[in-house]
């Protein structure tokens, strides 16, 4: 799971650092650390996020046997992760964007980064228990 979300986070961020005013301009290999970094830290809110559903149901196999409300709850524990995280950078400065960063107006945040964990978290998920079996989660069929 950690390896499926890092790739799918990694691919996410390097597509979308043009749209930062702190990365804009610089190459792909310049860009890549920084990405790299940051895919690191969404793959472990990856793990979190499955981990506190994992609790919640009390199921640590969920993923693979999970009903699709479980997924609807990974997506929006992602969304809200992803909504405080950017609420939080650009508060403190840590980034920022630049006109090509479509923005959410309510919110105030980029659109791209609020759809990055709740397309992705669950995706991971449902690669990580699609890939041993090569079967389709049982939530899916």
């Amino acid at each position: 799971m950690f390896v499926a979300a890092f790739g799918l986070n990694f691919l996410w961020e390097m597509l979308q650092m043009p749209a930062y005013a702190e990365l804009a301009g610089r190459s792909w290999r310049q860009t890549g650390l920084t990405c790299a970094l940051a895919s690191v830290g969404d793959a472990a809110i990856t793990l979190s996020i499955y981990v506190v559903v994992a609790l919640a149901t009390r199921n640590w196999r969920w993923g693979t046997q999970g009903a699709r409300k479980n997924y609807i709850v990974v997506a929006v524990l992602a969304a809200t992760c992803a909504i405080l995280m950017e609420l939080v950078a650009l508060a403190t400065r840590r980034w920022s964007y630049l006109n090509r960063m479509p923005a959410v107006p309510i919110l105030g945040i980029g659109l791209w980064p609020l759809l990055q964990l709740p397309i992705l978290v669950p995706l991971a998920i449902w690669i990580a228990a699609w890939l041993p079996g090569r079967s389709r989660p049982k939530a899916w069929q």
